[in-house]
């Protein structure tokens, strides 16, 4: 299946970016662009979740988590190799996922984001108070540089090319998923789910296959977080992450194909250059949050592709 143009060029144009940015020599440039790329990966898949399945969820965060404290633990407390804690964590997340979301997502109505709301509470507080498995506050400190078949990404830069390399797949194969049957299937179910569900496709199999690759997405994210920091921290994954994870849908465009991308690398940006005003973050996020809603309800994306599709449009008159 051959990608759409535009989202060739907008491919090749971040590889240009992702591959020279380490040349400007900036140590806080290229943490910042890591940093992106990581919720680029959590975004992407919230984003097939809420933008085309129209799931909420709010407890990727703790997918997160999840797969973090694994690479973690695994490799500090059992000397398993970087790579296979990862696929580790990954397969139990999207293991608790399936069991999450065939018990809930039979359900119309808003369970899903309830139930997430709550294991997002629930993971957060086991990860800070269970001191004798994660290490309470303390965390998990001495997480191994990632490695695979003896290469060893212990280099900041190297980790940034890593981080991204994988950000780039799962951004084709988001691309690859909205083109494909099942990608029509998420919009329908979107759209109209009593429509979709007459026409023959099967609602509760489509969400329940969304929610947990959204969730195997958040946790190979948080693996390579832990990696990156060689530390793990429960803190790290609290409440106010899902809501900077929410708000990189809604200024990139939620149900768009580069809102993700887009909303990730500008708030994760503008998180980093609060200065003083840092302590404020939830607040400022919030209000961005409500603002884009409220005036941009498209997010940056969406508002594009309707001035695009109108002046294309306008030009065929």
């Amino acid at each position: 299946m051959t990608l759409p143009r535009v989202n060739q060029i907008g491919i090749i144009v971040l590889i240009a970016v992702v591959v020279t940015l380490p040349l400007l020599r900036s140590a806080f440039a290229e943490t910042v662009m890591a940093l992106a790329g990581l919720y680029v990966i959590v975004a992407i898949g919230l984003n097939l979740l809420v933008g085309y399945a129209g799931k909420i969820s709010f407890g990727h965060h703790a997918f997160m988590a999840m797969g973090a404290y694994a690479s973690g633990l695994l490799t500090v407390n059992f000397g398993w190799s970087p790579l296979l804690a990862m696929t580790t964590g990954a397969v139990g997340t999207g293991l608790l996922a399936f069991a999450i979301g065939a018990a809930i997502l039979r359900l119309r109505g808003h369970y899903l984001a309830m139930i997430t709301l709550a294991l997002g509470q629930v993971t957060i507080t086991l990860s800070t108070r269970w001191t004798e498995v994660t290490g309470g506050l303390t965390g998990v400190p001495g997480v191994p540089d990632f490695s695979v078949a003896g290469f060893a990404f212990d280099t900041k830069t190297k980790m940034y090319y890593l981080i991204w390399a994988v950000a780039i797949t799962t951004i084709i194969f988001s691309f690859r998923i909205v083109e494909s049957r099942f990608g029509r299937a998420l919009r329908a179910l979107g759209s109209h789910e009593p429509a979709a569900e007459a026409l023959g496709v099967p609602v509760v199999r489509c969400r329940i296959q969304i929610f947990v690759l959204s969730a195997v997405l958040a946790a190979i994210a948080g693996s390579l977080y832990a990696h990156f920091l060689n530390y793990v921290n429960g803190t790290f994954f609290d409440l106010p992450v899902m809501i900077q994870l929410m708000a990189m849908l809604v200024v990139g465009g939620i149900g768009t194909a580069w809102g993700p991308v887009v909303g990730a690398v500008a708030l994760m940006w503008a998180s980093q250059s609060l200065g003083r005003y840092a302590d404020y973050s939830l607040l400022i996020f919030g209000m961005l949050y409500g603002g884009m809603l409220l005036f941009v309800p498209l997010g940056i994306c969406g508002e594009f592709a309707r001035w695009f599709t109108q002046r294309r449009h306008a030009e065929t008159q």
